[in-house]
């Protein structure tokens, strides 16, 4: 799906969740919310707070520099990619499995500081006629004692993975025998099912996620998914074996969910609707967002490097404020071999602007809770987060300029560039400019990060 987002222009609809953002002490006031405020924590990890990480490549990345640059900036999960075949590329009784290359990954990311999702990306050639699909029925017996076998090896120390997701996009559609599930939705809930019987037998503590669905770019609008796979799979009944539901989000398809929300929390709100028409109330995981920095000559919408660094605060505080966990950034790293860059550094491992943006905004969201918005004027948002003893503000402006007014003498500013300074009330920022206990600040399309003093 990421190589193809570029059909879909930016304009327009990436305006409501850019701009500038910023964090700031605050009094006790809570405003009105339009977002979903928490509700509660999901036992994995510290899921419940620290929830935002970066989606590494199991191969080069999450060995190479990168991993252990963004741990030490503060994130917090990642989401690693294995297949069956990769481990059991044949069928041996009793079954040969070749661990190695997946305990190096995950020690990988844990030596970084990283909380490890488990992505079963794809099936054991010699059990199913596609690499995402449904197992041969001879086969089932073998998909679950492979899982079982899985959990048991990486729940235990030194690897202690909880969150099992199951398939990347099965609502994909490619080829004339489906890439994933696509349009034999009705068959994905007897694949979850056997994981989540083999997972939980392994492990009672760990997490499933239903597969991070595209969800957008639509065959009936000549994309590769199917917009029937989630009612589908619902309604043969999918339910009962899942625990979180993970999406994707870019904001090249923005224009669909707008109307049900600002940006990332618009469609969060819509796929939510969509679980509670089938009796279900489950928490939701954000396994990509991102935004590409460059395309190729061929796609006629506009990507640069300073427009993805003022989307990453405002994308990460919606998802935040919209009670999503985890929230993947998609991607750590630029891979040459596709045509858009989403990498927060590039393939050399030298950091893009959107990853200053990344590092400054994780400390004012990881370990925090959203507890409703403040008033802005003019076009622009402002999403309160409680964060030990103090509270911020994540903000942003529209399309226009807006002003914010905070109760406040002084306060810490960090641009998205991670340049620090100090603003006074009645100083030089003080759109009042006078020294009466409240900071009125301009906000504008550049993002600021302030702290209080």
């Amino acid at each position: 799906m990421k190589s193809l987002l570029g059909l879909f222009a930016l304009l327009g609809v990436f305006a409501l969740v850019v701009g500038m953002a910023f964090v700031i002490w605050l009094g006790p006031t809570i405003f009105p919310s339009t977002i979903r405020p928490p509700r509660g924590a999901i036992a994995a990890g510290d899921l419940e707070t620290t929830t935002i990480g970066v989606y590494l490549y199991s191969g080069q990345d999450v060995h190479s520099p990168a991993a252990m640059k963004l741990g030490r900036v503060g994130a917090r999960w990642t989401r690693l990619w294995f297949s069956w075949h990769w481990i059991e590329p044949a069928r041996t009784e009793p079954p040969t499995y070749l661990w190695t290359w997946t305990d190096e990954a995950i020690l990988a990311a844990r030596q970084a500081g990283l909380e490890p999702i488990f992505l079963l990306g794809g099936n054991a050639a010699w059990a199913s006629d596609t690499f995402c699909g449904p197992i041969h029925p001879r086969f089932e017996a073998d998909f679950q004692r492979f899982l079982r076998d899985a959990v048991r090896r990486y729940s235990a120390p030194p690897y202690r993975v909880k969150l099992w997701e199951i398939y990347n996009e099965p609502d994909s559609v490619f080829g004339p025998q489906g890439y994933c599930f696509g349009t034999r939705g009705h068959l994905y809930p007897q694949t979850l099912r056997l994981a989540y019987e083999a997972i939980k037998e392994a492990d009672p503590q760990a997490k499933v996620l239903f597969g991070g669905i595209s969800y957008d770019f639509f065959t009936n609008e000549g994309g590769r998914f199917d917009p029937a796979f989630l009612d589908d799979a619902l309604a043969a009944g999918a339910g009962p074996y899942f625990d979180i539901f993970a999406f994707h989000y870019y904001p090249a398809f923005a224009e669909r969910w707008n109307a049900f929300g600002p940006g990332v929390a618009g469609k969060a709100a819509y796929l939510r609707q969509e679980l509670a028409r089938y009796g279900l109330e489950k928490p939701l995981a954000l396994t990509e967002i991102g935004r590409p920095t460059r395309g190729p000559a061929t796609d006629p919408a506009s990507y640069d490097e300073i427009a993805t660094a003022r989307f990453v605060a405002p994308a990460l505080a919606l998802a935040k404020a919209a009670d999503i966990a985890p929230i993947i950034w998609f991607t750590a790293v630029d891979k040459p071999a596709e045509p858009y860059d989403y990498g927060l550094l590039d393939a050399s491992y030298r950091p893009e602007p959107s990853f200053f943006a990344y590092k400054a905004v994780l400390p004012a969201l990881q370990g925090a809770t959203y507890v409703g918005e403040w008033p802005v004027e003019g076009s622009g948002s402002a999403l309160r987060f409680r964060k030990a003893d103090v509270e911020v503000i994540v903000a942003w402006a529209h399309e226009t300029e807006a002003v914010l007014t905070l109760k406040t003498a002084r306060v810490r500013l960090v641009d998205r560039k991670d340049q620090a300074r100090i603003l006074y009330d009645g100083g030089s920022e003080d759109l009042d400019g006078r020294s009466d206990g409240h900071l009125r600040l301009r906000l504008t399309v550049d993002p600021i990060i302030l702290w209080p003093l």
